[in-house]
């Protein structure tokens, strides 16, 4: 074998083993990422950073069209999820990949006035300030009308 084919043969041999790194990070099938990501699996939970559930934060509220979230999860505009901030959601990164993130699949309740709803958290919200809050389309009209676009809320880990 030439040096050149050995060459080859490696660069080949690496690039599957970093493919499949890739492939193994981020969950495939959203079924499969909803159990194995579940509420219930503690052991996800990021032990130095465990937002409380009595502290309310205040921040905007807007909608977005879902898709596929940091979470790895596909969801779509009728789904009760949301988005926090990119502040937010990195402050509880544990390595790096945010489908690893242990705020994925943590409840939150929204009230703006006399209206709440519970949503799950599956995404990151790059635009978003520090407390501002994305939802679907179908949580952002329980509490309130489309056209307003954003309006302010408080929201809080549940």
């Amino acid at each position: 074998m030439t040096s050149n084919a050995i060459f080859e043969c490696k660069a080949i041999t690496m690039m599957g083993s970093l493919l499949m790194g890739l492939a193994m990070g981020a969950p495939m099938d959203p079924q499969e990422a909803i159990i194995s990501h579940g509420l219930g699996n503690s052991s996800l939970w990021n032990n130095t950073y465990r937002p409380t559930a009595t502290q309310a934060f205040g921040g905007d509220l807007t909608w977005y069209e879902t898709g596929l979230g940091a979470c790895g999860w596909f969801n779509n505009g009728g789904d009760h999820v949301c988005a926090v901030s990119h502040i937010v959601y990195d402050r509880a990164n544990v390595d790096g990949n945010p489908n690893h993130n242990p705020l994925c699949g943590r409840p939150i309740h929204i009230q703006r006035g006399d209206r709440g709803i519970d949503v799950t958290l599956v995404d990151r919200c790059e635009g978003c300030a520090e407390f501002d809050i994305d939802v679907t389309r179908g949580v952002f009209e329980a509490l309130g009308n489309l056209d307003e676009g954003r309006v302010h809320t408080d929201w809080w880990w549940i």
